[in-house]
This record gives C-alpha cells, sequence and structure tokens, in this order.
C-alpha cells in the first residue's frame, strides 16, 4: 500500500549515510501513513516486513479510535473494557505516567471535549467529564466514569512506533528508520531534515538510537480552537508555536511534545526530571524566539 502523503509533514528527508541499500515499505495505521526504511541482509528484513503487517494489525485492533471493533472504541461505548491486551494496560499505564509528570495537561479523556467543538456544541458539560484520575485502570478491567471517553491520539502513533522498534530489534535488524506519525531510529546517525528551518536557522536534527515528535498547535484548527486542547481550560492559549521532542521512547516524545505546547517553560523542566527518557527539547514561542533544553 503506498501512502498519499508523507508520514510527518514536519519531516522533508532522512539522511541515512549508513544504509547504501535499503529495504523499503509503506502501509498505514491510526489514521496516518508508516514508512519503514531498513538495512541488513535480504532475508531479515523480509521477516521483518512480514512481523511488521502483523504488529500493524494489532495496532489497529488496539488503539483505532474510528475502528468499531478496536478495544478503545469497545471502551468507549460500552464505559468497561474487561480483560483487556496487556498492551492496551501498558498504554494506560504510560499515560498515567505522563499525565502525573506534566501537572495533568497530558489527559486521554479529553475526547468528549473534541467531540463538542466538533459538532459546534457547547463545551461546559463535555469538560465535566474530563479527568485521567477518575478512570479505574485495574489488572483485569478498565472502567470510565458516566460520560467519559479516551482518545489516544496524544499518545498511540509513538506507542504504536515503539511496538514496532522492538519488534524489529527482536528480530535482529540493527539499523533502521520508522516514520508512524512519529520518528524513531534504529542504531545511526541519522539525519532529519525539517521540512521548514527553524527561526534560530536551524534545518537538522541527529538521531541515535532515539524517537523525535513534533508538535504544532495550528496545524489543525476546530472550530477556531487548536486541535491541541487543555483539559483544564479553554481560555489558556498554546505556550509554544512548535515543539520537538527528543526521547529514547517514541512514546514518551509523543506525549509530552503534545502536552509540552500548552505548559510554560518552568513546568516542562520539571516534567523533564519526571520523564528521564527525554534527551532534548526545542520550544519556538509565538515572537520566533527558540529554546532548547538539555537532559
Amino acid at each position: 500500500m503506498t501512502p498519499a502523503v508523507p508520514p510527518n509533514p514536519n519531516v522533508q528527508h532522512v539522511n541515512m549515510p549508513w544504509c547504501t541499500t535499503p529495504t523499503r515499505w509503506q502501509g498505514a495505521a491510526l489514521g496516518t501513513d508508516v514508512a519503514l526504511k531498513l538495512d541488513g541482509p535480504q532475508l531479515e528484513a523480509e521477516a521483518a516486513l512480514q512481523h511488521t503487517t502483523m504488529t500493524l494489525a494489532a495496532i489497529q485492533s488496539l488503539f483505532d479510535l474510528y475502528d468499531p471493533s478496536s478495544l478503545l472504541r469497545q471502551l468507549n461505548a460500552n464505559g468497561a473494557l474487561h480483560n483487556p491486551d496487556r498492551r492496551f494496560l501498558d498504554l494506560c499505564a504510560l499515560s498515567t505516567q505522563l499525565h502525573v509528570a506534566t501537572g495533568g495537561v497530558f489527559d486521554p479523556t479529553i475526547q468528549p471535549l473534541w467531540n463538542a467543538l466538533f459538532q459546534g456544541h457547547a463545551p461546559q458539560q463535555a469538560r465535566q467529564s474530563i479527568g485521567w484520575k477518575h478512570v479505574d485502570v485495574a489488572a483485569n478491567t478498565v472502567t470510565l466514569e458516566t460520560g467519559q471517553k479516551l482518545s489516544f491520539n496524544g499518545v498511540a502513533q509513538g506507542f504504536a512506533t515503539d511496538m514496532l522498534t522492538r519488534c524489529l530489534r527482536e528480530l535482529g535488524i540493527q539499523r533502521a528508520v520508522i516514520e508512524l506519525g512519529e520518528l524513531a531510529v534504529i542504531g545511526g546517525p541519522a539525519q532529519i531534515t525539517l521540512s521548514q528551518p527553524l527561526p534560530d536557522g536551524t534545518h537538522h536534527i541527529t538521531l541515535n538510537d532515539s524517537a523525535l515528535s513534533i508538535s504544532h498547535p495550528d496545524a489543525r484548527l476546530l472550530r477556531g480552537h487548536s486541535h491541541i486542547l487543555h483539559p483544564k481550560t479553554m481560555t489558556k492559549s498554546a505556550e509554544w508555536a512548535w515543539v520537538a521532542v527528543e526521547a529514547d521512547r517514541a512514546a514518551i516524545a509523543d506525549g509530552a511534545s503534545t502536552a509540552f505546547v500548552l505548559m510554560s517553560l518552568e513546568a516542562i523542566e520539571q516534567a523533564m526530571g519526571a520523564l528521564e527518557d527525554i534527551r532534548r527539547v526545542w520550544l519556538v514561542s509565538s515572537d520566533q524566539k527558540v529554546r532548547i533544553l538539555h537532559r
């Protein structure tokens, strides 16, 4: 399957100088295009691609917000999910980690608010159901409060990227680039060329065995609001015009970049202390000033 659009509109090109004869594959999952570039023996690469298609099918069945048969849709429809797949519970645990580290700014219960704004309804009633702390995650059941619905759009693509990365590593792939909304590099170095240079002239980011997620609050508007919604208030605008996070895991980079758009510099620095996977953060303010934070 050939995607109609690039997997990551923020990335123009990925340069892998060590990869002379890459095996390439393209597909789709979780509403975005997927691209793999593998460097390795042909038999290993072919086995990796077979496992990739199976892994993507599993990802869809777990977290696709628009697939009626996915576990996420079942949970939202029924208010409870019994004996969920371990990976679903793993993503819930990761969501709790991000929720706590960001002071509640990362919150998957934002979906009713997104729905209300999309449908042109007043957001007050939808906002009453927001609160990740009210989601009961147990070993054999996930239960929502009345009116709650989840969306893992701020972290699922990163989590799926990590699933693919882990699969490829287990199959012996030592050098690869995975693009699934977020971007991950096995081995390296890989030079990432940004679609638009930053105001300070930065046009390239180099990754080594790490992942990169970029969030742009105005990339898509929802009835005049940024598609990245604050769970606590409608009056607070985005703190940053552009955020990129490099981390060991794509899921952490994904969730952090989503939340950091809405957070102050001090709060981001505190969150970095709690999220040890994070390596670097790029922040572009509305007046085009660039800050780079290092671990």
